[in-house]
């Protein structure tokens, strides 16, 4: 009788055994399938986007690859304005990385002009600045921006570094 009891007192004190559950429609913060908002949707090895602008107020919501029945591809990228004031002017970029991760060119997006509050744009580019290989990929980024808040203009570098950062989370298969 001792002996059972001591047995079922044991097995109280060791702590529940949590499962997880996929279906759970309220995750924790700490739960893996949270980590899925820190991309732009359509983001994958073939082209993504970086955070190159600190403020978060500008961000890139949506990237993807335009299929055309003739090659090459254009690329579409959409960028919405989270802050309570326009923004006078809006410079994008568009780089073509390698396998490694190194940056073999980069070309600028038309600006985009007066973007209110809460408004998304979408803007589509051709990549002609460089031939884009089959295992190259094309990055999106905030390069200028001009707005009552003051003027903001990405270094190359950092750029450099954030784009071979991202590039490691989406390797070539």
């Amino acid at each position: 009788m001792i002996i059972v009891l001591l047995l079922s007192l044991l097995q109280q004190s060791l702590p529940p055994n949590r499962i997880l559950n996929p279906t759970n429609p309220n995750p924790t913060p700490g739960d893996v399938r949270m980590n899925q908002f820190d991309d732009p949707k359509g983001a994958n090895w073939r082209v993504f986007a970086v955070n190159s602008f600190p403020d978060r107020a500008l961000v890139i919501t949506q990237v993807e690859e335009v299929r055309q029945q003739n090659p090459p591809s254009t690329w579409g990228v959409y960028v919405g304005n989270a802050d309570l004031m326009p923004v006078a002017s809006l410079t994008l970029a568009a780089a073509v990385v390698d396998v490694n991760g190194r940056v073999k060119a980069t070309q600028n997006l038309a600006a985009i002009k007066n973007l209110k509050p809460q408004q998304v744009v979408r803007k589509e580019i051709p990549i002609r600045i460089t031939i884009v290989a089959p295992t190259d990929r094309v990055v999106f980024y905030i390069r200028e921006v001009k707005s009552e808040g003051g003027d903001w203009k990405s270094v190359d570098t950092e750029i450099a570094e954030l784009i071979r950062q991202a590039a490691a989370k989406f390797p070539v298969p």
